[in-house]
């Protein structure tokens, strides 16, 4: 079984959009589909918002709730979008698999049908007319928008502008974020409460280098950790509660609260300090 999707590139990582409204995704059903041995059965353009490749899928579309699918025929024959209770190569799909949940009825070429899909699950579809034509629907838990605090240390940097770290949450985080140097821990708080399970931050490693262990509300928890070389950050995803409040990163170095910028402005001062105590002691 090989199936494509046109849908609409999403950005979950890295990007400054928030996914706050709900999208809609084309799919085509091309000419030629009806064919059991065709190449496509559905044409997939960008991927789906896991950010898949292009290419020749399973059938897997990802969505978030509230999100709607729009299938278009753009083939001669009929064709259903229909509900049903399970999919799968081995086995053979028939009415008696139908569910119900939604089903298209017959449409020709150049109509389209859609469905919005606002419950989270595992929704398997099929064609009536041609069963080999199947596929399925996962829609996730919408994991928030990508947001960002910016001027983290700013003491640290010459341009003042300190560091810059990405977050992916339903809700806010505090733009005040505690830089301890002596315990090398970073300490975020959250505004508000959460429907996600988890909470994702890219951190630069020039602001905290090789996090290694993670607190949320002073117990320690498990977490992913993925390098991302080339832009010198690291990405963690951590497991939070509806409630959760703090999130506490260590790592092997945390730079200085009062980076080198004011450490430097401090030792002039005291420099020069000295050395005009100097010069009024020799003029005595």
């Amino acid at each position: 079984m090989r199936i494509l999707f046109v849908l609409p590139l999403l950005v979950i990582i890295l990007g400054s959009s928030a996914l706050a409204f709900a999208e809609t995704y084309d799919v085509q059903i091309p000419s030629g589909a009806s064919y059991e041995k065709a190449d496509k059965f559905w044409i997939l353009s960008t991927g789906d918002v896991t950010g898949d490749s292009v290419g020749d899928t399973t059938g897997i579309v990802t969505v978030f709730p509230g999100d709607s699918i729009t299938w278009y025929n753009t083939d001669s024959a009929f064709h259903t979008i229909t509900s049903v209770s399970r999919s799968g190569e081995d086995i053979e799909l028939t009415k008696t698999n139908e569910d119900g949940k939604f089903d298209s009825g017959f449409f020709t070429s150049g109509k389209s049908y859609s469905k919005q899909f606002t419950e989270l699950g595992d929704f398997y579809y099929y064609c009536s007319l041609h069963p080999w034509m199947n596929g399925v629907v996962h829609v996730i838990k919408n994991p928030g928008s990508v947001q960002t605090i910016d001027k983290i240390a700013s003491g640290y940097s010459d341009d003042g502008l300190g560091f810059e770290v990405k977050y992916i949450l339903d809700t806010n985080l505090q733009n005040a974020v505690h830089v301890n140097s002596d315990e090398k821990t970073l300490t975020f708080t959250i505004s508000g409460d959460t429907e996600n399970e988890q909470i994702t931050f890219v951190l630069p490693v020039e602001l905290i280098e090789n996090p290694n262990t993670v607190w949320v509300d002073g117990v320690m928890v498990d977490f992913e950790i993925q390098s991302i070389e080339n832009d010198l950050k690291n990405k963690l995803t951590i497991p939070i509660e509806p409630h959760s409040k703090e999130v506490k990163i260590m790592g092997a170095y945390v730079i200085p609260e009062f980076g080198f910028l004011a450490m430097g402005i401090l030792s002039i001062g005291l420099f020069s300090t000295l050395f005009l105590a100097r010069s009024k002691l020799s003029m005595i």
